[in-house]
């Protein structure tokens, strides 16, 4: 998909992993957890009651390595995902931009074609005003709020008890 924006070419091109291969790839190395981890608790207790032997020491040392190879692996892994939300996220950013701009050239030329902008029959216009709807709104709740806290502390001054 190519989306042009006053003569310049925008790419648009999605090309990112597949969830699935992660996925996938994370449930191999969970079904290899477990083996690796019984490997360990056997190589450790046999390293541990017998340092002097070199062979025993080897094999300790090579199932420490296989961990920390798995170790590297998840973090490489969580490295190319970052890098994928980071990229996904400089997309959306760039389309939101995109969005923002073809509204505003929308709005123009409605205007210039002479198109009437009522807010209230008008579902496009009222898409747009999303972000007035909810300040109005939240403004009420706080307002609702802090008038109901100022009743209760009215009332309970009106009607408090007299000191005897």
């Amino acid at each position: 998909m190519e989306l042009e924006l006053e003569n310049e070419n925008i790419n648009t091109n999605l090309n990112f992993k597949n969830p699935q291969e992660y996925t996938n790839k994370l449930n191999e190395l969970n079904g290899m957890v477990d083996l690796l981890l019984d490997e360990f608790k056997e190589n450790y207790i046999i390293a541990k009651m017998n340092p002097d032997y070199e062979d025993i020491q080897e094999i300790y040392e090579i199932t420490v390595s296989k961990i920390n190879k798995m170790q590297a692996t998840l973090f490489s892994m969580s490295n190319d995902i970052q890098t994928n939300i980071n990229d996904i996220n400089e997309k959306m950013l760039e389309f939101n931009n995109l969005i923002r701009y073809e509204k505003e050239k929308g709005k123009s030329m409605r205007k210039k074609l002479g198109i009437v902008e009522d807010k209230n029959n008008s579902s496009l216009e009222m898409i747009s005003d999303y972000r007035e709807i909810y300040n109005i709104k939240y403004l009420r709740n706080w307002g609702l709020f802090l008038s109901t806290i100022v009743c209760i502390i009215t009332i309970n001054s009106v009607y408090k008890k007299p000191i005897v």
